[in-house]
């Protein structure tokens, strides 16, 4: 399949040089949002103390309240098949190496050892999987170096980061570095959140559950306030879960940062820094969900598919992704833009890999 598509889109390309709703047949998905999970990494997990615990009769290790699935690489492609995901973009899910932070160069080791198993994974398939870097942050030269290491060498398609690295937020001046060089590339980055720097914000529930989409939103918030995004508006952003809960209090957080004790921000200005991030689909395949991202984006430009996947499991992610054009009531050009083509614009190096030139 991809193999006609790359032909069909070579020929239209010579013709309109642009990427156009006909380019790629609507079916045609990029997830943007799946993880990988190596065993090395469930084991530094585990070394570090994070709970095992008995689930269904299966010792289950859990991370910010919530299971850790089992993965490998095998099953990975057959669920993409069985979802119908043609590629997908890879990327280690909460916490990344946070819990290492401060312990000299154990997380670097660790997030370079990430990077090196993604690549392999990524050379395996390459038609298939893409990769998104992870980053050693809060420390910043180490995360310089990933970056280009990964985007120069590993020639990744993006950089992955978190809403907050061991409660530093995005926002905080102190990633100015950081931001410069991503800005710079004009990158486009995957933002996962984490368990919110504030402990007890969850009541002891999963963080997942309520506190991931709000993590979304603090980030945001955050950028928003201290002029980081304004400033880095360069960076192709991705917020996951439908962009948590921004769609819903985003006129509310413009009205605010109106004030004068915040800022004066302007209130259209702010809508439309909000507007030009980038949600995934991932847990936000219900009519409620689809309709209130349609509404915010004043369409579906900036919307792109998402699974979860493995955290989300196959028998949600599937109805889930199968859900979206009847729950949405979205045209086959709508879906096309949501499968693959929002997705195309900002990641051209997945186009040219996969013979869509651009």
């Amino acid at each position: 399949m991809p193999s006609l598509l790359a032909s069909s889109l070579v020929w239209l390309l010579a013709a309109t040089s642009t990427l156009a709703s006909t380019v790629v047949d609507a079916s045609f998905k990029i997830d943007v949002h799946s993880h990988v999970v190596p065993d090395f990494y469930r084991q530094a997990l585990i070394d570090a103390g994070y709970p095992v615990k008995t689930l269904g009769g299966v010792a289950t290790l859990f991370t910010d309240g919530f299971p850790v699935s089992v993965w490998n690489l095998t099953d990975h492609i057959a669920a993409m098949d069985t979802m119908g995901v043609n590629y997908s973009t890879i990327s280690v899910s909460a916490p990344g190496v946070n819990f290492l932070a401060g312990k000299g160069l154990a997380a670097a080791a660790l997030a370079t050892r990430l990077n090196l198993a993604m690549y392999s994974y990524t050379q395996a398939y390459p038609t298939r999987l893409g990769a998104m870097c992870i980053l050693p942050l809060p420390d910043i030269q180490a995360s310089l170096a990933e970056i280009a290491f990964c985007l120069d060498v590993l020639r990744f398609d993006g950089v992955g980061l978190y809403t907050n690295a061991n409660g530093t937020y995005l926002g905080d001046g102190a990633l100015d570095p950081i931001f410069d060089l991503l800005n710079a590339r004009s990158a486009t980055v995957f933002v996962h959140p984490v368990a919110p720097g504030c402990s007890g914000a969850a009541l002891g529930h999963p963080d997942p559950m309520t506190e991931y989409p709000f993590e979304s939103v603090r980030a945001m918030e955050n950028m928003l306030l201290t002029g980081q995004r304004a400033n880095y508006s360069s960076i192709n952003m991705i917020f996951p879960h439908g962009g948590g809960a921004m769609p819903y209090l985003a006129t509310r957080i413009a009205g605010m940062a109106s004030l004068s004790f915040l800022g004066s921000l302007n209130v259209a200005t702010t809508l439309a820094q909000f507007k030009g991030y980038f949600f995934d689909t991932a847990s936000s395949t219900t009519l409620i969900q689809l309709m209130a991202m349609k509404e915010f984006f004043g369409g579906t430009s900036k919307i792109l598919t998402g699974t979860d996947y493995p955290y989300v499991p196959l028998a949600q992610a599937k109805p889930g992704l199968a859900a979206i054009q009847a729950n949405g009531n979205f045209t086959s050009a709508e879906m096309a833009q949501i499968n693959n083509q929002n997705a195309l614009s900002i990641f051209p190096g997945v186009a040219r890999k996969l013979g869509f030139a651009i």
